[in-house]
């Protein structure tokens, strides 16, 4: 219930962004300019830049996480960072279509994954949903701030939209897209949910790794390896896209070219990993960045959108005058 209204939210910050991005399609920094001036703008532009750069390296270090304790608990943490940051590096350089056909290209490679969830409804004990409405409504709205998280990533419209062709007419494809991922977040957790029991899932960090363990076919014993490795490009896929908005950012409001701002940054993604070295400061780190996505959707956003109609009726009053 909680995916499914956290859903219909996200859809709801959609249409608001379209409406803040407007006909002269207008980007984030743009917006904070118009309303709050340069100087808080730019500070307000930065803080918001230095967020979708936190993301971009929590993905990575997650990732990287699962690698070192599926596959490789030898491996160099330090050296791995530092290649998936070179390659995102490259890809980010190579301009915002780079990025956005990557993204396009990763969705081919990690969204039949979602099938395998089919052992789950095989084994699995349909009575592990039931009864359906028996959470109080306090815990599904708690349990949006974890889900948020997932659904994070329809802010940087904010940033892309001056590269979008005919980007009002785009509107109708971005809620369609909110709900196919809404659709598949649903059907995995329905899955994981009928697979686990209440007291099982709570003992269980990766529930579908572990439910892809029992999965084996005759020429792949251990699918949960095939799974992990195809999800390396939709991370990479993923914080590129939080990368190259976050540098785009801090390009907007220095005098620095996008090419040094991108290297300075992935310098400082290296040496981030001294400070996130486990996975209790990872979750730590990313319990923070799922309440303050959740803020800047759900409430910033919003208010965005109410000062930025506010200020365009002010000037125009002032205009008329």
């Amino acid at each position: 219930m909680s995916i499914i209204l956290t859903g219909l939210l996200t859809t709801f910050i959609i249409v608001i962004i379209w409406k803040i991005v407007g006909d002269q399609q207008i980007d984030f920094m743009g917006v904070h300019q118009y309303i709050f001036g340069n100087l808080l703008g730019k500070l307000l532009t930065f803080i918001f830049g230095l967020y979708l750069f936190i993301i971009s390296i929590i993905v990575l270090v997650s990732y990287i996480e699962i690698i070192q304790i599926w596959f490789f608990p030898d491996m160099s943490i330090h050296f791995f960072l530092f290649i998936l940051l070179v390659l995102i590096l490259y890809i980010c350089l190579g301009g915002f279509r780079t990025v956005v056909g990557f993204a396009f290209f990763s969705v081919f490679f990690t969204a039949f994954l979602a099938i395998f969830k089919y052992k789950a409804f095989m084994v699995g004990h349909f009575s592990n949903l039931l009864p359906v409405f028996n959470t109080p409504p306090k815990d599904i709205i708690l349990a949006m701030e974890p889900m948020s998280f997932c659904l994070l990533g329809i802010e940087l419209i904010l940033v892309y939209a001056p590269f979008i062709h005919r980007f009002q007419s785009g509107l109708k494809w971005a809620i369609s897209s909110n709900i196919f991922t809404t659709s598949v977040y649903l059907f995995s957790a329905i899955a994981i949910f009928m697979y686990y029991n209440e007291q099982h899932i709570q003992l269980v960090s990766w529930p579908t790794l572990q439910l892809w363990k029992v999965i084996n076919f005759p020429i792949i014993e251990r699918f949960e390896y095939v799974g992990i490795s195809l999800h390396l490009i939709a991370i990479i896929a993923s914080s590129c896209l939080y990368f190259w908005a976050s540098m785009q950012s801090f390009h907007r409001i220095t005098t620095f070219s996008f090419r040094k701002i991108s290297i300075f940054c992935a310098l400082i993604g290296v040496s981030s990993i001294y400070f996130i070295h486990n996975f209790l400061i990872i979750e730590k780190i990313t319990t923070i960045m799922s309440r303050v996505g959740l803020v800047l959707l759900f409430i910033y956003i919003p208010l965005l959108y109410l000062f930025h109609k506010i200020a365009t009726g002010v000037k125009k009053k002032h205009a008329n005058k």
